[in-house]
């Protein structure tokens, strides 16, 4: 009968291959020239924008990388511009050119200055690469405006038409606005050196569209490639910095409560404290620990214990205010830092709210006591953690001597 069954098996497993490589053979694939336009379409698209990607906060985090490589692109390229019409002027000096050669590159070299100062300012990406497409346009038409008044396209500003589209990969373009940019540049001269007819011979003209076809090609597949190199380094910057902030928060959480440990309390307390002495708001510290916890636990179990941490957490981040930092120091000892005028009443109430807790009393059968104690640093003064945490644990342990004076517990 197993036999029988295996046979029954493999048949049925034939026949399915079977059927998978018929429905395989009727279905259509696709010509060459239609993978080729899907491969081509793919791959536009994954260099079309440096900061578009599927997921938003990978798109937050490209914005925020590429506004500041963005205007480091924009500053350098304003930059060398800027030299290169000091040196045009330089050059044209030794060569006696006339006066309009001087004027313009002054004006080319006030206008890269300008834009150096400005993109310091400028907090958008568009803005930013606005500044940059005015830049190359201006001075394509200033380049242009030279060769219609001197009658020739000689052998200098043939290098500047070069040199312009060498530099546009400086800033870090997509696809979408490297074709913008470079079609720009190359309409502007090519419709201005065909504006007046018979304004420059034919070969010039032929040299010209070449040299631009090529430059603007070679400038075109360069920013591809960044693009491309971009995208991915934004994408592995971000699940590095992802990881390390997960790191970074499992080893300042405590795993049993989901309180701040005393690593995030050591690590955040001056910034904390900074904070509150910029805002003019005083800062309070408390320290707190329950009652007869050894006890509990004995009594109930340390599951029951750790329920009633747990508990004793949820209650103060439930009602304390959104400043508040609430951090497990060890054991049932507990701190919060906040800045809160209410702070010392908000803690009463989380310590009253605790004792009457129905969850609470089902697990130890009487009410669950916190003792705390308080310190504070007004905003007029400096404040130090290791001389807050003494005041507060003296004051804990002076109430604690109190409760047990007056038999509140044993």
């Amino acid at each position: 009968m197993n036999a029988n069954l295996k046979s029954e098996d493999a048949t049925s497993m034939t026949a399915q291959f079977r059927a998978t490589l018929i429905m395989e053979s009727l279905t259509p694939k696709p010509s060459p020239w239609r993978l080729a336009w899907i491969r081509m379409r793919d791959c536009v698209a994954s260099v079309w924008s440096t900061t578009s990607f599927e997921d938003s906060k990978v798109a937050e985090y490209a914005e925020r990388m590429m506004l500041e490589e963005t205007r480091r692109g924009v500053m350098v390229m304003a930059s060398l511009s800027l030299l290169t019409q000091v040196a045009a002027m330089l050059l044209y000096y030794r060569l006696g050119a006339e006066g309009h050669v001087f004027y313009t590159y002054s004006l080319l070299a006030l206008l890269s200055l300008h834009i150096v100062v400005s993109s310091r300012f400028v907090r958008e990406i568009s803005s930013l690469h606005l500044l940059g497409t005015i830049l190359l346009v201006f001075t394509g038409v200033a380049i242009m405006a030279i060769a219609h008044r001197t009658g020739t396209v000689n052998a200098a500003l043939l290098a500047s038409i070069v040199l312009l589209f060498m530099v546009m990969p400086i800033i870090p373009w997509g696809m979408r606005q490297a074709c913008v940019i470079v079609g720009l540049t190359y309409l502007t001269f090519t419709v201005s050196s065909l504006s007046i007819v018979g304004r420059f011979d034919t070969e010039t003209l032929w040299t010209l569209q070449f040299l631009m076809l090529a430059s603007a090609t070679i400038a075109t597949l360069t920013i591809m490639r960044n693009a491309a190199i971009r995208r991915d380094d934004i994408q592995a910057r971000f699940e590095l910095e992802s990881a390390r902030e997960k790191l970074q928060l499992i080893s300042t959480r405590d795993p049993l409560t989901g309180a701040w440990n005393r690593r995030y309390l050591e690590q955040n307390f001056v910034k904390i404290a900074r904070e509150a002495r910029q805002d003019g708001s005083d800062l309070h510290l408390a320290v707190l620990d329950i009652d007869s916890f050894k006890q509990l636990n004995d009594n109930h179990g340390h599951h029951h214990g750790d329920e009633t941490l747990r508990r004793l957490v949820g209650v103060l981040s439930e009602n304390l205010s959104g400043t508040a930092h609430v951090v497990r120091l060890g054991g049932d000892e507990f701190a919060i830092l906040d800045t809160a005028d209410d702070f010392e009443a908000a803690i009463d109430r989380c310590l009253q709210h605790l004792a009457t807790d129905p969850r609470l009393l089902e697990i130890a059968g009487e009410p669950v006591r916190v003792s705390a104690g308080f310190a504070i640093v007004h905003a007029s003064e400096t404040a130090d953690l290791d001389l807050m945490y003494q005041h507060a644990d003296h004051a804990l342990y002076e109430q604690k001597g109190v409760r047990k004076s007056s038999g509140r517990f044993s």
